[in-house]
């Protein structure tokens, strides 16, 4: 699996970074900046709010703040071919140094895991290191079980575009399967943290962008392979 940006001579919309559609919802996924397309921002905002709400974990959604000449987060959303958004992410980084990173925070309840997660995210950061964040689907989407598939694999395909070999998130070990199924591995020796509350587990999965595809499910790595095939988009300014 290649770690440095994407190049392309494929024909991409003035504004869209990177983009591909997925043949098993037949919805597309688009990266783009606030600075882009402002408009799908907050459309990707107001999603997430609504999305953390909905399980009343509104206190874990962590939203910069980003204005219509903002050149970060990258984000992602899935839409439609009539244009509504289904699904949404963004990328927090790369990261420039442990000031930047969420998950050390998220982790204060469980101190040894919290040194454990600073830890992993500081070795990482000479390489390349993305964390991902604010990732919904909505409930109500017939596709929803292929969509959130999509974003686990996604989170792959942002590694190739930011050019970092390392990403990682925290999750409620109830969902942890679904990142497994694209080659994320947990933290070794990890202590799941009481985030955001006590009704939830959390755990910190990281992929290496050199061995993620070894531990992917052969489903998403043959989806991943064909639209690094097909996808479209341009270098980001700034990335490695």
């Amino acid at each position: 699996m290649t770690t440095s940006p994407l190049k392309s001579t494929q024909r991409v919309t003035a504004r869209e970074l990177y983009g591909f559609r997925d043949e098993v919802s037949g919805m597309t996924m688009r990266f783009y900046t606030p600075s882009r397309r402002f408009d799908h921002w907050t459309t990707y905002v107001d999603g997430a709010r609504a999305s953390y709400q909905r399980y009343r974990v509104e206190q874990a959604l962590t939203l910069p703040a980003a204005t219509q000449a903002s050149d970060t987060p990258v984000f992602a959303i899935t839409s439609d071919d009539g244009g509504k958004v289904w699904a949404g992410w963004y990328a927090n980084g790369p990261l420039r140094s442990m000031r930047d990173a969420y998950a050390p925070r998220e982790f204060v309840s469980e101190p040894v895991s919290a040194s454990l997660v600073s830890d992993w995210i500081e070795a990482a950061l000479p390489d390349g290191v993305i964390e991902l964040k604010g990732a919904w689907v909505d409930p109500t989407s017939e596709h929803k079980s292929a969509l959130a598939d999509l974003t686990s694999r996604a989170f792959l395909h942002a590694m190739r575009l930011l050019g970092v070999r390392y990403a990682y998130c925290s999750a409620a070990e109830h969902a942890a399967s679904r990142w497994f199924n694209s080659g994320a591995e947990e933290l070794s020796g990890i202590i799941p943290a009481r985030y955001p509350d006590d009704r939830y587990r959390t755990t910190m999965l990281t992929w290496d962008g050199e061995t993620a595809m070894e531990h992917a499910t052969e489903e998403q790595r043959r989806l991943f392979e064909a639209e690094c095939r097909t996808a479209t988009g341009t270098e980001v300014p700034g990335a490695r």
